[in-house]
C-alpha cells in the first residue's frame, strides 16, 4: 500500500512541476512579444470610435 502511495505522490509532483514550467515558459513568451509590440499604434481608451 504505501508504495502506491509514492508512486502517486511521485506522479503528482512530476506533472505539477511540468505544468509549473509550462506556465512560467509561456509567461516569458508572452512578456517577450508584448516587449515587440509597437506601442505607437495601439489606441487609448478616449481614442476608440462608435
Amino acid at each position: 500500500m504505501a508504495d502506491g502511495f509514492w508512486i502517486a505522490v511521485f506522479f503528482v509532483v512530476v506533472v505539477a512541476a511540468y505544468v509549473l514550467s509550462k506556465v512560467v515558459f509561456y509567461m516569458k513568451k508572452s512578456a517577450d512579444q508584448w516587449e515587440a509590440v509597437d506601442k505607437s499604434k495601439l489606441k487609448e481608451w478616449e481614442d476608440d470610435e462608435w
